[in-house]
């Protein structure tokens, strides 16, 4: 265990830098400000109040390191041995030192680092303080009873332990080993420390002189590496500066022979290329003037090329027959294909023919087709507006029965009431007495009773019995005008003599209908109606 468990490094971080990129820059710091980690080593990064636990995952250029202020490393090994000792008094002069063992495990990186556990000892011996009656466990014993008072701090520890929280500021304490020692024995492992201290400094000055003389050697081997590597560099530098002389002057003396051979061949093309034209004028000027003697003719063109050896007398006369075949032919082809022009013109001809009679007749057709149609829409118009026409009368002719069957029962219902009226007015004028000053015609007195006036259209219509009241006691009031009874007597007795002036018009629901109202119109029904009536 080192001296500074649990921290292992500390650095406090400035301001960053930036890294320039092509259009923008951004703030970053350099990969060394990044401490290296061991396998069981955290990094905790503080940003502001905030601590952060890094395993290693971050980069320089991540926003959480850029905006750090400090960076600390701690040892997250689990169970590391820290020993603490701690005077505990005894009964005797002299005290025992209790030399306790605990195994501790960072378990909060953050916390450690925010509670600032720089010295692990100082924290374990105030927690041993904090126990209850730890230091008083030995007060009642002697100087050499050492197992006594170990059990008894031993006890004490693990109910305490076992009592309160095992956690402090970030770390899982756990005590391992409980040894009292008696002043001897603590004064020779003070000895005994002082040496191990000692022998540990020897070794780390002769670690640091060994590490001094190993730096001095490689310091050395790295300057005559590095003149040697400036050696090769130089004598590489004269090298490439004479190859690149040779080179210069290889390709300027490759220059100037491409330009010479150019040159020479320039001019050597130049009159090879004079002599191809006169001899392809002098060729020109002969084919102009063979042409110019010769013409078209083919029997001209083959004597030349007779003459110039390019063809026997035999080819020639070869040529001229296969020539006069070819004329033949070709002309027996045109006439071929003459003929059979004209017999495709007289097809097409007729097929022209036939396709305009085919179109001719299909247009006939189709106007027959549309002039059928038409007529057939018309004849089914006028069929369905006689039809519509014939719904309507039948509906009107319904409707006025059904009118003239209310009015007669209306006009019934109206006589009963006026019989019934006439019935109360006579019998109440008969118990008052009107008929007992003069001889009453019992007969004409039942006729008049029993006649039922005929009201008008509007008293039908209306039906009320206040009206029917009203009327039947002014005719009652006009009869008894020379006595109570001679209405009665006045009154015709055959309803079919003439009414008098004031009587009620016939009621016109009881005239015959009219004879003419249901006569059909056959003038719009159409061929169509006319069929169809004559199929009814």
């Amino acid at each position: 265990m080192t001296d500074t468990y649990p921290l292992v490094e500390q650095r406090v971080y400035g301001r960053p830098g930036r890294r320039r990129g092509l259009l923008t820059s951004r703030p970053t710091r350099a990969d060394d400000e990044l401490p290296l980690l061991a396998p069981h080593h955290v990094r905790v990064f503080r940003t502001g109040e905030d601590y952060i636990a890094d395993p290693g995952r971050l980069h320089a250029d991540d926003p959480l390191v850029v905006t750090a202020s400090s960076v600390t490393v701690v040892n997250c090994r689990v169970g590391v041995p820290v020993v603490v000792e701690l005077p505990v008094p005894s009964a005797d002069q002299g005290s025992f030192t209790a030399r306790i063992t605990f195994d501790c495990t960072v378990v909060d990186a953050p916390s450690v680092v925010r509670d600032g556990v720089t010295d692990v000892h100082e924290l374990l011996l105030g927690y041993l303080r904090s126990v209850p009656g730890l230091v008083e466990d030995g007060a009642d014993q002697p100087i050499g009873e050492t197992t006594g008072t170990r059990d008894r701090i031993d006890a004490r520890l693990t109910g305490y332990q076992e009592m309160t929280s095992d956690v402090v500021s970030g770390l899982r304490i756990v005590a391992s080993g409980v040894e009292v020692l008696t002043p001897e024995e603590f004064a020779a492992h003070v000895e005994e420390v002082k040496r191990a201290r000692l022998a540990a400094d020897k070794a780390r000055v002769e670690a640091e002189l060994a590490a001094q003389q190993a730096r001095a050697e490689h310091e050395q081997r790295m300057r005559a590496e590095k003149q040697r590597i400036e050696a090769a560099r130089e004598e590489e530098r004269h090298r490439a500066e004479l190859a690149a002389l040779e080179e210069r002057h290889r390709q300027e003396f490759e220059n100037m022979r491409t330009v010479y051979e150019q040159a020479a061949g320039s001019r050597t093309q130049e009159h090879e290329l004079l002599l191809q034209a006169r001899a392809n004028g002098f060729q020109r000027n002969q084919a102009h003037e063979d042409i110019t003697s010769v013409g078209d003719d083919p029997v001209a063109t083959d004597f030349l090329a007779l003459r110039s050896g390019g063809l026997t007398a035999a080819e020639i006369a070869e040529r001229r027959r296969a020539d006069e075949e070819r004329r033949d032919t070709r002309a027996e082809e045109v006439a071929a294909l003459q003929r059979e022009y004209l017999a495709k013109r007289e097809a097409m001809d007729r097929d022209d023919a036939r396709a305009q009679l085919e179109r001719d007749d299909r247009r006939h057709e189709l106007n027959r087709e549309d002039q059928r149609t038409d007529a057939t829409a018309d004849r089914e118009e006028r069929s369905r507006r006689w039809f519509q026409r014939r719904e309507d009368r039948e509906r009107r002719r319904l409707e006025n029965r059904e009118d003239a069957r209310t009015q007669r029962q209306e006009h019934q219902e109206w006589r009963d009431r006026v019989l019934k009226v006439q019935h109360d007015l006579t019998a109440r004028a008969i118990s008052r007495g009107h008929g007992d000053d003069r001889p009453v015609d019992v007969g004409a007195l039942i006729s008049n009773v029993g006649e039922t006036p005929q009201p008008g259209v509007q008293a039908l219509t209306q039906g009320r019995d206040d009206e029917v009241q009203r009327v039947t006691a002014e005719r009652l009031d006009r009869a008894t005008d020379d006595g109570p009874y001679a209405a009665a007597a006045a009154a015709p007795a055959d309803p079919a003599e003439p009414r008098a002036a004031g009587a009620p018009a016939p009621d016109p629901v009881t005239a015959p209908d009219d004879p003419e109202s249901d006569s059909d119109d056959d003038s719009d029904i159409g061929f169509a109606g006319l069929e169809e009536r004559r199929g009814d």
